[in-house]
This record gives structure tokens, C-alpha cells and sequence, in this order.
């Protein structure tokens, strides 16, 4: 699927404007901006009005075009250290705030992350690494994201107590992974923290307290794996 904004004819529109549930004049107008925005902030997608394969897919409409991959973005789950949580607890929050879903196993899931990164190393493959992420605004088309578990101290009772609770397990487990990812995709240029890409962590328009002092992740990921 090509990508359509203002100004934009034709079948694609169509097909566009009928999953948006508008009058399908095949004209990308004022009305139907204003729709797709409306859908973009609903599904997890940067609210600008431009329909590329991150909305498309949250249309549940593939583009067609591959992926280029040139960043890992590294995220902690926000939870109290020593706590282990599971994908599927992090897919129900993710769908909750209207995360893009995927079909995957022959369910649909919203987990935002390709991979998560358990207390005890073990990494779990989540978003396959074809599809686009819901993990960091403005970054998901080119990027892999990477969740470790954890990222609060065990006293914590508000989310803003942030804590490198990293376990030597998932410490080995992120530099290996990473390591395997960049052999995998030759173009990925660099690997940062999510607090690297924007105030507005979540891209929902809403600094909120654990966005608004860039926590996550709880370490300088930028640094930390510069040189791997």
C-alpha cells in the first residue's frame, strides 16, 4: 500500500476511507485527515494524519513493504525489582491502552515489544521482528524493541523509585541478544533507551510521571552499548 496524506486519489483511498467507516470518495480531504488522526490516536500511532505501514497495519491492511531496520530501542517494564511479569500481562496493558495488535500462533496480540527479557535471562520472542513495533513514537517503523524486566526499587509505590535492578542473568542476555540482532541487521546504526527518543514516552500526548523524568530505561542504554 502506498502512503497517503492530504492530496491523495485514487483505490487506496477508498479501501482507506471504508476501513475508517467515512464516505469512500476516493479524495483524501480535511474530513478524512481528521478521521485518520482520530484512528492514530485511538491505535498507538503517531496522531499526524498520514497513513503509512505502521497505520495501515493497524488497519489490519499489510503494505507490502519491508521493513529497514537501523535502531534497538531498550525499554524496563516499569515493575518493582525482583517482580517477574508476563507477556501476557504486558499484552492486556499494551491492548488496554490501544496498542496495535498482530495475529500471531493464530492469536491476536498487542504486545508492543519484539522481545522481552525475563529476570532470569531467558528472552522471550514477542512481536515478530517483520512487523512493526508499538513501543516508541516516532521510532517504530526502523526499530526492534527490546523490554527487560524490571526498572523500579522493591519499595516503590508511585512509579517514580527508578532503579538499575538488572540481574547479571538479563545483563549477559540484553548484550548477547543485541549482538545477535546487529549481526542479524547490518543497518541498524545505533541502540538507545527509550527515554532517548522523546518526553512523551508513550506518544499518547501525556507527559506522565515515570515519562516525565525519562526512567525508562533505568541505565544510559546509549552508552552502556555503544561499542558492541
Amino acid at each position: 500500500m502506498q502512503t497517503l496524506k492530504i492530496g491523495s486519489k485514487g483505490s487506496d483511498v477508498i479501501l482507506l476511507q471504508q476501513k475508517l467507516g467515512i464516505k469512500a470518495d476516493g479524495i483524501f480531504g480535511a474530513q478524512t485527515e481528521a478521521s485518520v488522526k482520530k484512528y492514530q490516536s485511538e491505535h498507538g500511532c503517531t496522531p499526524d494524519g498520514i497513513v503509512g505501514p505502521h497505520t495501515w497495519e493497524a488497519l489490519g491492511i499489510q503494505s507490502g513493504a519491508g521493513r529497514v531496520i537501523d535502531e534497538i530501542i531498550i525499554h524496563c517494564s516499569a515493575t518493582k525489582e525482583g517482580k517477574e511479569v508476563s507477556s501476557d500481562s504486558i499484552g492486556r496493558s499494551h491492548k488496554a491502552r490501544k496498542f496495535s495488535s498482530y495475529v500471531a500462533g493464530g492469536k491476536t496480540r498487542y504486545i508492543g515489544y519484539h522481545y522481552l527479557v525475563h529476570l532470569d535471562g531467558r528472552v522471550e520472542e514477542c512481536r515478530p521482528n517483520a512487523k512493526m513495533g508499538c513501543h516508541a513514537s516516532g521510532h517504530n517503523a526502523r526499530s526492534i524493541g527490546i523490554c527487560y524486566i524490571g526498572g523500579l526499587d522493591a519499595r516503590d509505590i508511585n512509579g517514580t523509585m527508578i532503579k538499575d535492578t538488572r540481574t547479571t542473568e538479563q545483563k549477559g542476555a540484553l548484550i548477547k541478544l543485541i549482538k545477535e540482532l546487529k549481526r542479524k541487521y547490518p543497518t541498524i546504526k545505533r541502540v538507545i533507551g527509550h527515554r532517548d527518543t522523546s518526553p512523551d514516552l508513550n506518544g499518547n500526548g501525556v507527559i506522565e510521571p515515570f515519562e516525565f523524568i525519562k526512567g525508562c530505561p533505568c541505565f544510559d542504554a546509549s552508552v552502556e552499548y555503544k561499542n558492541l
